[in-house]
């Protein structure tokens, strides 16, 4: 009993802490990456912040890169926020279509 109660808690926490990790607006989230704060998001920076947490690969987080950028190598903010809403209405159609 108390192991599952102690699971619950650290799942809980966790949880909030993912919320709260991306909770703001593009720009908020765009600012955490923009390491020297110049308003462009270089590769140097995206693949650092992408790989920081263990989740993507320097070369996964390259290519994503590469995409969101475009030719000049560097991203923007308005590149980042739509990026962003592109991917979450990529994500709101998932979920409608898991819904049916």
């Amino acid at each position: 009993m108390k192991l599952k109660r102690a699971t619950t808690v650290v799942g809980l926490f966790a949880a909030s802490a993912f919320a709260v990790a991306h909770a703001g607006s593009a720009a908020d989230y765009f600012k955490k990456i923009d390491a020297d704060a110049s308003g462009m998001i270089t590769q140097a920076e995206y693949v650092a912040y992408k790989t920081a947490g263990g989740k993507y690969s320097a070369d996964k987080a390259g290519e994503k890169f590469a995409k969101l950028a475009g030719d000049d190598g560097e991203l923007s903010l308005a590149e980042f926020e739509g990026a962003m809403k592109k991917a979450k209405s990529k994500d709101g159609k998932k979920k409608q279509e898991r819904s049916r």
